[in-house]
């Protein structure tokens, strides 16, 4: 047997745990498995769970860190802190995990500790309690800061998402020389769907166009709800001339859907290609105008400016 696997070995009958990372978050066991291991993470009809983190909150917290650990790469241990697994009635009994990089391999070791810790697992209760509530709010944070850049009602991005995107792409099309259009439609004689059906149905109308450009968008293409029954499309590496039959395609299959409980509903639609140096509010100003070229011509119809 290797040195390292007798190494490996004498581990496991010290209960210490041994998985050797072989992948981003793919992790293999190495020498036996403690028998703490197989009572805490339940094995998988093909063999010992590869995947602790998945029936332990500190693993998983712990794992985000390794992974983190492991991909600087610089050497080292990175400990976990000590734990005791929600559920565990033995008091004697707490866990610690580190990882580290040992002879050229990536592993995280889990070790059971027992009756000199018991004191120390119990205050550092407290902390993984702690620990696992600032997680939980920083991902109620992150949930909220992700809805702030939706509009709730079509579930396309807002005003507010879209002007960034914008930015973005300028400074993209403009360092890489490449091709940007954006298209602003309008959906035609809106306010007499609310006046005649009610708002209630014109919102209904606002949520299933919402849907309908999601659905429409090709890989790269941004949509937004630009304000009231008007949306705007960023579309990146489009030239004006693919812009326009993008739009037409979009104006034809829009006039084809049918709106619950409604006669036909159109758009009109605006087209600009973005021109090197140009700020985004002249930008947005030219598909807008293309835009109002289009509403004041007949409406349900594309136009470029």
């Amino acid at each position: 047997m290797p040195d390292s696997n007798l190494a490996f070995a004498i581990l496991n009958e010290l209960d210490i745990a041994v998985l050797k990372r072989v992948a981003p978050r793919e992790y293999v066991l190495l020498g036996g498995v403690p028998a703490f291991y197989d009572h805490l993470f339940p094995p998988t009809d093909s063999g010992p769970c590869l995947a602790p983190w998945e029936h332990s909150d500190m693993m998983e917290f712990f794992l985000e860190d390794a992974e983190l650990f492991f991909a600087r790469n610089t050497g080292g241990q990175l400990d976990s802190g000590i734990w005791q697994e929600a559920g565990v009635r033995d008091e004697n009994q707490a866990l610690i995990a580190a990882a580290m990089i040992t002879e050229g391999q990536q592993v995280i070791i889990i070790r059971m500790l027992k009756d000199d810790y018991v004191e120390r697992a119990r205050i550092l209760q407290k902390a993984r309690e702690h620990l696992l509530e600032r997680r939980m709010l920083n991902n109620d944070l992150e949930m909220y800061k992700q809805r702030s850049r939706f509009d709730s009602l079509t579930n396309l991005h807002n005003r507010g998402t879209f002007m960034e995107a914008l930015q973005d792409e300028i400074a993209r099309a403009t360092v890489g020389r490449s091709d940007l259009s954006l298209l602003l439609l309008d959906i035609d004689n809106f306010k007499d769907i609310n006046d005649t059906y009610g708002h209630l149905t014109g919102d209904a109308v606002l949520s299933s166009l919402g849907q309908l450009l999601r659905s429409y968008l090709r890989r790269g293409d941004m949509a937004a709800r630009y304000g009231g029954e008007e949306f705007a499309i960023i579309a990146p590496y489009t030239m004006q001339g693919q812009a326009f039959r993008m739009a037409e395609k979009l104006r034809a299959r829009i006039e084809r859907h049918r709106f619950e409980s409604l006669p036909p509903i159109t758009v009109s639609i605006g087209c600009a290609a973005y021109l090197m140096g140009e700020p985004a509010d002249s930008f947005i100003q030219r598909a807008d105008l293309a835009l109002y070229d289009a509403k004041r011509s007949g409406k349900n119809m594309v136009k470029l400016r």
